[in-house]
């Protein structure tokens, strides 16, 4: 998903860039996190409701910011199987909010 002639500025963290209208065709095709077809993965529909779940949960609650000591260089990513910082880590500081109101399901 780095690659420069498919994504305008593609070491910027840009999500607006899927909400235009009709991604590019470079852009559909070089986004594939749980594959295409017939050899698809079977649990995309689940993950993506555990993911959405587990985001939601966790920002009603907390408030989510970098540490002080984090820099651009340290988190300029590199393309190995997954894309990791190139420090290695991703540090994050939860707060809990004051005005949290916890919804619970019946």
């Amino acid at each position: 998903m780095r690659d420069a002639t498919a994504f305008e500025e593609p070491d910027t963290f840009l999500p607006e860039r899927w909400l235009a209208a009709e991604p590019t065709a470079d852009m559909k095709t070089l986004f594939m996190p749980f594959s295409k077809g017939t050899r698809a993965c079977l649990g995309k529909g689940l993950a993506m409701l555990e993911l959405k779940l587990v985001l939601g949960a966790l920002l009603s609650r907390y408030e989510v910011r970098l540490p002080q000591q984090t820099t651009e260089e340290s988190m300029e990513m590199r393309d190995h199987f997954l894309v990791v910082p190139r420090s290695g880590k991703c540090e994050l500081l939860f707060e809990p909010l004051t005005s949290c109101t916890t919804l619970q399901a019946r």
